[in-house]
């Protein structure tokens, strides 16, 4: 198998950059695996928070070729043991094995004829309900969101130290829609308790990460305070995490940038039903590649978060339409999207 791992700049949508601060442009790194005369392609957005750059993502993926090259893909259990043995290669980089790993399911599918949703889970895909991101913004600017949402079933508001309750009445106000909070980790001076009562009387689903990980151990007695369900984002990261959250949150985010992959993401939303946690699959700046192996995952989630092409003006896949919220997931082969032009 032959490897090639290039980087390439996103941009965001003007109106619905994540925060005021977000910057102009993301950097991805995309991952091709060829052999057979067929191609498997994954991607990874690395984030910042993890210490993942798209220089050091690169450089592990390229470490790996002599690895990749000597791989005999058969079966799902061959990716699922890849997954494990290339990570001498690739630590400490998630987002690395996150590409990798795309990349092998997709072309394990697309020599199949099959879609990765078929492979993963003997089904088609069926159409997922996603959060659309609505970041840090001023009165009027929530104004322009409001009205380009409007029809759109799921909104997640994103939250600061502040924990200003404004915009999300605002939304609430002009959108039907269900909303949730993303505290970012700001709320370690927030009354979780009132502020929870309020977000319930607003329709609010739940809260999300409203402290730092390195504050977990006050998560159990704000839980037990709680008018809503907690979701973690940062506190769960890896599938070892998923063991800790009983107790913590009512349940977690999985971002497959963040713990590796496809492979992991599927292992631990089932982790998540076992415990009787409630799941959700998120996403960062993603292209349509990366947003499609999510789709997969959300296929056994309870939400999913999987807005990040939508936010792109210059999404460089095609084939996973968002339309009013909804993404319509191709019936494949592999992800069911191909590069754009």
């Amino acid at each position: 198998m032959k490897l090639n791992a290039v980087s390439k700049n996103l941009h965001p949508r003007n109106v619905f950059r994540i925060s005021r601060a977000a910057r102009a442009e993301v950097r991805n790194i995309f991952v091709e695996i060829s052999d057979e005369g067929i191609t498997g392609r994954g991607e990874a957005s690395p984030n910042a928070y993890f210490d993942e750059t798209a220089g050091n993502v690169q450089h592990f993926l390229e470490s790996a070729a002599p690895f990749v090259a000597g791989l005999k893909i058969e079966s799902v259990a061959d990716i699922q043991r890849v997954w494990l043995e290339v990570w001498p290669w690739l630590a400490p980089s998630r987002a690395a094995q996150c590409a990798l790993d795309l990349a092998l399911w997709d072309w394990l599918a697309r020599r199949k004829g099959i879609s990765v949703t078929e492979l993963a889970l003997g089904r088609p895909s069926h159409p997922v309900q996603t959060f659309c991101t609505v970041g840090l913004s001023g009165e009027s600017e929530l104004e322009l969101k409001a009205v380009e949402l409007r029809g759109f079933p799921l909104i997640k508001m994103k939250s600061d130290s502040m924990a200003d309750l404004a915009p999300i009445a605002l939304m609430r106000k002009r959108t039907g829609a269900t909303l949730s909070v993303d505290a970012n980790g700001a709320w370690e001076k927030v009354d979780i308790k009132a502020i929870s009562r309020d977000l319930a009387q607003l329709g609010t689903l739940f809260i999300e990460q409203p402290l730092s990980p390195a504050l977990d151990e006050r998560m159990p007695e704000l839980l037990a305070a709680s008018a809503l369900p907690i979701l973690a984002d940062e506190s769960c990261v890896t599938l070892e995490d998923v063991e800790r959250m009983p107790g913590l949150f009512s349940g977690f985010n999985i971002k497959l940038v963040k713990c590796g992959g496809l492979t992991p993401s599927l292992l631990m939303a089932r982790r998540g039903r076992e415990l009787g946690l409630r799941t959700m699959v998120g996403c960062m700046l993603e292209s349509s590649l990366l947003i499609a192996a999510g789709a997969v995952v959300a296929q056994e989630t309870d939400y999913a978060d999987l807005d990040g092409a939508w936010l792109l003006q210059d999404d460089p896949f095609t084939g996973l339409p968002l339309r009013q919220g909804v993404l319509a997931p191709g019936s494949g082969p592999g992800f069911g999207v191909e590069p754009a032009g």
